[in-house]
C-alpha cells in the first residue's frame, strides 16, 4: 500500500434538477476512494458550486475560481440548460461557462486540469418532437460535441449506467496518473461516430425513418436520435425495430430493451398472432442480446429459449428466426460455461441452415461451433469446421464473418503455441472489423492482439490495444466488452511494476465476471489474480484465488486453465493454505 496518497479534485457541472445523479457521482466516487483509492495511492474529492463559499464578486466567477483549481471535470446535462451567467454575456448558463473554462484549463501550462467527461441523461421522445428553447440549447451542445469529437460524452437511461460511466472514467483517470501520463492530452471521444462527407442531407420529402437512417449512416447521432423521435410518434413497428437497433448500437441498451418490450406489446394486441410470430420471435432474441451484452447471462439465456420455443410455433416460415435464435443461445450458453446446451443449439442451427441453403448463415453457426469446439479442447474439429466457414465466407465477400473467422483461427494457433500466426490472423480479423465499423467487434480484435503482444513480450503494445478496446466497449456500454477488457488490462499490468493497478483491475473483472453469471472468465481473472499476488507476496491470497479458480473450472469446461492451474500450484508450492501473507 503506497505510503502517501495524492488528491485529485473532480468539479461536478450540471444546471438545476440532477441533485439525485449528482449524488449518485458522489456516492460512486465515495466507492472509488474506499474500495481502490488507498491502495492506489490516490482519491478523488468532489466539488461543485454548492461548495463555493460566498464573497465578493460576481456568483459565476467565484464558481470558476474554484474550477480553475481542479483536476478533472463531470458536465451533466437532461432537458435544461440553464439560466444566462450575467447579462449580455459571452454564455448562455453558468453551465456552459464552465465547459469552456475547463477546455481552456486543459491548454494552460499552468492548470492542473486534465480531462472533462460529458454525460448526457436521455430525455422522453415526446420531447424530442418538441424540445422548447432549454432542451433546444443541450442539443445543440450535443450537436456541436459530436461535430467537434474533441470530448467523450455518452447518454445514460438509468441510475445504474451513470454510476458505471464514472466508474470506467475513474479508474481510466487513476490508469493514466498511475503510467505517468502527460497532463493536457486527455480529451477524447467515442470511435465509430466519424462523419461522412456530405452525411445527413435528406431529400425534400422524405421520410423521418429515412432521415434518421441517413443521419445515422453519416454519424450524425443526435439529429439521428431527434428523427427517429419523429419516426415513432405514430408506433409504427418497422420504424420502432430500427429505433431500438440504434439505440442498441449506440451504447443505449436499457432504452434499447424498453422500445423492445413495447414492440413486444403492440404483438402480443395484434389481429394477427400467429402472423406476428416471426417477428416476436426476432424482437425476443434482440432482448436477449441485449441482456448479453449488459453482462446479465441468466436473463439472456431465459428470452433466447423464449425466442427458440416462439419461433418453433411459426414453422418453416419462422426457420431462419429459429436458427438465429438457436444460434445466440448457444452464444450466451458458453458464455456462461454450459458447453453442452451451446453444442446443441449449435447443432440444431446447423441442420436448420444447411435445410433451408443459407449460406451466410451456415457460415456463422459453423464459426461459432469452431469456437466451441476450440475452447472444449476439440482443436481438429474447430479447425474442421472454420475451415468450411472460410470457403463459404471468402465466396461471400462476407467481411463481418471472415473478422469473426479469422478471430477464431487465431485463437487456435494462440492455442497451439503460433503465436506470430496468431498475430497475423487477429489482424486480418481486425481489418475486417473497422471496415465494418462495428465497435464491439472492434475491441474482441483488440483485446485479442493485446493479449498475443502481452505474450510476445511486447507490453506496451498490448496495454495500447488493450485501452483502446476498453474505449471500444465503453462506446457502446458492452459490459461484458468492458469487463474482458478490464481482465487483459489487469493480467498485462501485473507483468510489470504497476501492481497495485493490476490487482485492483483483476479484483474488479472476477467480480464482475461473477455477477453476470460468467464462470469462465471469473476463472481466468481470478487465475492471473493469484499469479500476481505470489508476485507481490502475498501467497495467502493467491492460495484463495487459486483454489477459486479451479473450483470454478470443474463447471467452467476449460481444460487449458485447468491445467494451468495445476502447473502453478505445484511449481510456486501452493497445493495446500500458506499459514500467513506475507
Amino acid at each position: 500500500m503506497p505510503s502517501t496518497v495524492e488528491n485529485y479534485k473532480l468539479f461536478i457541472a450540471s444546471p438545476g434538477g440532477l441533485d439525485p445523479e449528482r449524488q449518485a457521482i458522489r456516492d460512486e466516487v465515495a466507492a472509488f476512494n474506499e474500495k481502490s483509492g488507498r491502495d492506489l495511492g490516490l482519491r478523488f474529492e468532489v466539488t461543485g458550486w454548492k461548495e463555493v463559499s460566498g464573497g465578493m464578486g460576481r456568483p459565476q466567477e467565484l464558481i470558476n475560481r474554484e474550477l480553475e483549481q481542479c483536476d478533472y471535470m463531470i458536465l451533466m446535462l437532461a432537458s435544461r440548460w440553464g439560466m444566462a451567467p450575467m447579462r449580455d454575456g459571452q454564455f448562455s448558463s453558468g453551465t456552459e461557462e464552465e465547459f469552456n473554462l475547463a477546455r481552456e484549463c486543459i491548454n494552460r501550462a499552468t492548470s492542473p486540469m486534465a480531462d472533462i467527461l460529458v454525460l448526457f441523461k436521455g430525455v422522453p421522445e415526446e420531447q424530442l418532437r418538441d424540445p422548447g428553447p432549454q432542451l433546444s440549447a443541450v442539443l445543440d451542445f450535443k450537436q456541436k460535441l459530436e461535430d467537434s469529437k474533441e470530448v467523450f460524452f455518452k447518454t445514460f437511461d438509468d441510475p445504474e449506467l451513470l454510476r458505471r460511466e464514472v466508474a470506467l472514467r475513474l479508474h481510466s483517470w487513476a490508469r493514466e496518473r498511475e503510467a505517468g501520463a502527460a497532463v493536457g492530452v486527455l480529451l477524447r471521444h467515442p470511435s465509430g461516430t466519424s462523419t461522412a462527407p456530405g452525411a445527413g442531407v435528406v431529400a425534400a420529402g422524405a421520410t423521418a425513418l429515412l432521415a434518421a437512417e441517413a443521419f445515422e449512416a453519416g454519424g450524425l447521432m443526435t439529429q439521428a436520435e431527434a428523427a427517429y423521435a419523429e419516426a415513432i410518434a405514430d408506433a409504427d413497428l418497422e420504424s420502432l425495430q430500427k429505433y431500438a437497433r440504434f439505440l442498441r448500437r449506440t451504447g443505449r441498451l436499457t432504452r434499447s430493451l424498453e422500445i423492445n418490450e413495447r414492440i413486444l406489446s403492440q404483438l402480443t394486441l395484434s389481429d394477427e398472432p400467429f402472423g406476428a410470430v416471426t417477428l416476436r420471435a426476432r424482437i425476443l432474441t434482440s432482448i436477449g442480446i441485449v441482456h448479453r451484452k449488459l453482462g446479465d447471462l441468466r436473463t439472456s439465456r431465459y428470452k433466447l429459449h423464449e425466442a427458440v420455443q416462439t419461433a418453433k410455433q411459426g414453422g418453416d416460415v419462422a426457420r431462419d428466426g429459429l436458427a438465429y435464435a438457436l444460434d445466440n443461445l448457444g452464444i450466451t450458453a458458453s458464455h456462461a460455461g454450459d458447453n453442452a446446451e451451446a453444442l446443441d443449439c449449435f447443432q440444431q442451427a446447423l441442420a436448420i441452415r444447411e435445410d433451408t441453403g443459407d449460406s451466410a448463415g451456415r457460415a456463422f453457426t459453423l464459426t461459432n461451433l469452431a469456437r466451441l469446439h476450440r475452447t472444449s479442447g476439440s482443436i481438429e474439429e474447430a479447425k474442421t469446421a472454420l475451415a468450411e466457414a472460410m470457403q463459404i465466407l471468402g465466396a461471400l465477400d462476407d467481411r463481418p464473418g471472415l473478422a469473426a473467422a479469422h478471430s477464431t483461427m487465431g485463437e487456435i494457433l494462440d492455442q497451439e503455441g503460433r503465436l506470430a500466426d496468431a498475430e497475423r490472423s487477429f489482424r486480418a480479423s481486425l481489418a475486417n472489423n473497422e471496415a465494418s465499423g462495428r465497435p464491439d467487434s472492434i475491441a474482441m480484435s483488440l483485446n485479442q492482439l493485446g493479449r498475443i503482444l502481452m505474450r510476445r513480450g511486447d507490453l506496451t503494445a498490448a496495454e495500447r490495444h488493450a485501452e483502446r478496446a476498453l474505449r471500444e466497449n465503453e462506446s457502446i456500454s458492452n459490459r461484458e466488452g468492458i469487463v474482458q477488457s478490464t481482465h487483459l488490462l489487469g493480467t498485462i499490468l501485473g507483468r510489470t511494476d504497476r501492481t497495485a493497478m493490476a490487482v485492483t483491475l483483476l479484483q474488479d473483472a472476477a467480480g464482475a465476471y461473477g455477477s453476470i453469471g460468467n464462470r469462465t472468465g471469473e476463472a481466468w481473472a481470478r487465475f492471473h489474480l493469484a499469479e500476481v499476488l505470489h508476485q507481490i507476496g502475498d501467497d495467502a491470497g493467491a492460495y484463495g484465488d487459486l483454489a477459486a479458480a479451479r473450483a470454478l473450472v470443474q463447471t467452467s469446461g476449460d481444460p487449458r486453465l485447468r491445467d494451468e492451474a495445476q502447473r502453478f500450484a505445484e511449481t510456486h508450492g501452493l497445493t495446500s493454505r500458506p499459514a500467513s501473507s506475507t
